[in-house]
């Protein structure tokens, strides 16, 4: 319990419940966070997670196709999901005097799969528009599942992006999805956050009311982690919508549990973060070499992805060239050392960004569920600002030479030929 605020307990069906009380809270929202991303998927349900994410907006035990973006709307309410290697998770955010509705949406949408054959091949036509829109029709769209297949061996469950293998997807049905559903879907697996302007009492009283009847199902098997590809490797990809010629570097990194992510995140920042930053003041500004760079982590429970990137600025700079470039900036970094200032802007800036974000009861409860499922520790969402004080500028120096041990495994993006275009 923190100041009467947050309470934290569990059903007897297994399902984790976190209650927020926020006073004044015009809102009330429901997050479920499911321990299931595209990781738990076997051979044949690659892609699954994220079609449920779907799927579970389109009926369910009680309510037919389009019933829960209605009855959410009519309450004047707003809802949506995302879907990682790792977690899926479903919120709903509403009037305060709606949130037993929004509990009682979200607990018919666990207590029973109600998908229709119709919604099916409906959402399927659905997650091969996205494909074509932010993957194959996008200029470098393709990198992340490039990237993937760079780093990791075929029977490693990060080595498929979210978005699923189109073969296993095709081969979709109710009976094989109602299965899926049967081994993630449940209380055991699941952190539920209710946050609003109602005790923690009450809400978990209301909870229990609509949850409590769900049967527990059995925790799902964790897949084997297969082995990682060693680093170093470089692909050409060709591909028809690039416009300029790019380079993507990426490296192993720690898990997500692993203080050094920490040192990582700021030396991306330190990196690519805005127009003072290292990459843009040295290849933008005063070489003329990019258009555009960028750094970041792709966090993992069975490990992180550490990424840099750049486009040029013409392409008579070749992706070869970008590639050493972006490595000398490292290099130079760790040769240079840190600034104060850099570190204090990176510093600020990360601080900044994490107290905004917490002045959302959404984002809010979205943090208090990721870091009960990831930590077990949901007080962690108030503490995290302090944790990136006790980042110095040689651990970042540090965290920058253990990549630099290893050579990145690297996509080179040629601009395509449209020499023949009319």
């Amino acid at each position: 319990m923190l100041n009467g605020l947050l309470s934290d307990r569990r059903l007897e069906n297994g399902l984790r419940l976190l209650c927020h009380n926020v006073p004044d809270s015009p809102l009330a929202v429901v997050t479920l966070l499911y321990r299931v991303g595209s990781r738990h998927e076997r051979v044949g349900e690659r892609g699954y997670a994220h079609l449920f994410e779907h799927l579970m907006f389109d009926g369910s035990r009680s309510l037919g196709r389009g019933d829960y973006d209605r009855y959410c709307t009519m309450a004047g309410g707003e809802n949506n999901a995302w879907t990682s290697t790792d977690l899926t998770s479903y919120w709903i955010a509403l009037p305060s005097e709606a949130l037993e509705l929004g509990l009682w949406l979200e607990a018919d949408r666990m207590a029973g799969f109600g998908v229709e054959e119709i919604s099916l091949r409906t959402q399927l036509s659905v997650v091969e528009a996205e494909r074509r829109q932010v993957i194959e029709n996008q200029p470098y769209g393709g990198a992340g599942s490039h990237i993937r297949r760079l780093l990791y061996s075929e029977t490693h469950p990060y080595r498929h992006e979210p978005i699923g293998l189109r073969e296993d997807l095709a081969g979709a049905t109710l009976g094989s999805l109602r299965s899926f559903f049967t081994r993630f879907y449940h209380p055991g697996n699941a952190t539920l956050v209710v946050a609003g302007d109602l005790s923690t009492d009450g809400m978990a009283s209301l909870v229990e009311k609509h949850f409590g009847s769900i049967p527990s199902g059995n925790l799902p098997t964790e897949p084997a982690t297969g082995e990682r590809e060693p680093e170093g490797r470089i692909e050409v990809v060709d591909s028809e919508v690039t416009p300029l010629n790019g380079a993507f570097l990426a490296w192993h990194a720690s898990d997500v549990r692993d203080e050094e992510l920490r040192p990582l995140e700021l030396l991306s920042m330190i990196l690519a973060d805005g127009d003072s930053s290292r990459l843009s003041i040295a290849l933008e500004y005063d070489r003329s070499l990019t258009s555009e760079t960028g750094a970041w982590i792709e966090e993992g429970e069975l490990g992180s992805i550490f990424h840099l990137y750049g486009l040029v600025r013409e392409n008579s700079t070749t992706p070869a060239d970008l590639h050493d470039a972006l490595i000398a900036e490292v290099r130079r970094l760790v040769r240079d050392g840190i600034e104060p200032r850099e570190l204090r802007k990176a510093l600020n800036r990360k601080q900044s960004g994490l107290v905004s974000s917490l002045a959302s009861i959404s984002n809010r409860a979205e943090r208090l569920a990721w870091y009960a499922t990831i930590f077990d520790d949901p007080g962690l969402v108030w503490n995290e600002v302090k944790e990136y004080e006790n980042v110095s500028t040689d651990m970042i120096i540090a965290a920058a030479e253990r990549l630099l041990q290893t050579d990145p495994s690297a996509l080179h993006y040629p601009a395509a030929d449209t020499s023949g275009a009319e």
